[in-house]
């Protein structure tokens, strides 16, 4: 997310005597923004800057039309966890998949398992939440450098999912995205491509960039 960090390495070089913690509560709309552009942009959806708004109020991560995003990051995993492949493998994938050849056997990956864990990391946002999960868009950002995503079959572990409350749930793997499940009030754009792996953005270095106008 080279972007996302020059932009914040902009915003606050004159404040390095700040805590870690106050550095991070400043910057996370700057964050929070850059990840919903990712989304939008492998989603194939147009849209202006100032059209993605955040900070929100809470639980809302960030605004962008209809829609109320919640996010939820997912960093580096342990060797040998699901979202991980063994080194060979997983950099053929990151081979076949740079080359948009997503549905090679060396790309497949068993997603399944993927989507429990996703499950589970916003289980606890769910309980938090409640009822108002209702009208929120989760998204779940996992770190580019662990995951391949493939088409997952179906599986009932996104009925769990949608039991947790949310309006919808996409996950993003940078340089790809997915809308796992989107209830019939999620906005129009989430709805349309659920369950499709889409790849609608070929400049990753651009992916969390601001639109130049």
């Amino acid at each position: 997310m080279a972007a996302i960090e020059t932009e914040v390495h902009a915003t606050v070089s004159g404040d390095r005597p700040r805590s870690r913690l106050l550095l991070a509560q400043r910057i996370k709309p700057q964050r929070d923004r850059a990840m919903i552009r990712a989304l939008l942009r492998v989603l194939g959806v147009a849209f202006a800057d100032v059209e993605i708004i955040a900070p929100v109020e809470a639980p809302i991560d960030v605004g962008f039309r209809q829609a109320q995003f919640h996010i939820r990051e997912l960093g580096d995993h342990p060797r040998g966890c699901a979202w991980q492949a063994q080194d060979k493998q997983l950099h053929q994938a990151r081979t076949l998949a740079d080359r948009g050849d997503l549905r090679h056997p060396a790309v497949e990956m068993d997603l399944t398992v993927g989507i429990s864990q996703i499950t589970a990391a916003l289980a606890e946002h769910a309980a938090w939440y409640g009822a108002r999960c209702v009208g929120l868009d989760a998204l779940v950002v996992v770190d580019e450098h662990s995951c391949v995503l493939a088409p997952p079959a179906p599986a009932p572990e996104i009925g769990a999912l949608a039991l947790q409350g949310w309006r919808s749930v996409s996950v993003l793997c940078p340089p790809s995205g997915m809308v796992l499940y989107a209830t019939s009030n999620a906005p129009a754009f989430l709805r349309m491509v659920t369950g499709r792996l889409l790849r609608q953005w070929d400049e990753i270095e651009t992916l969390f960039a601001r639109v130049k106008h």
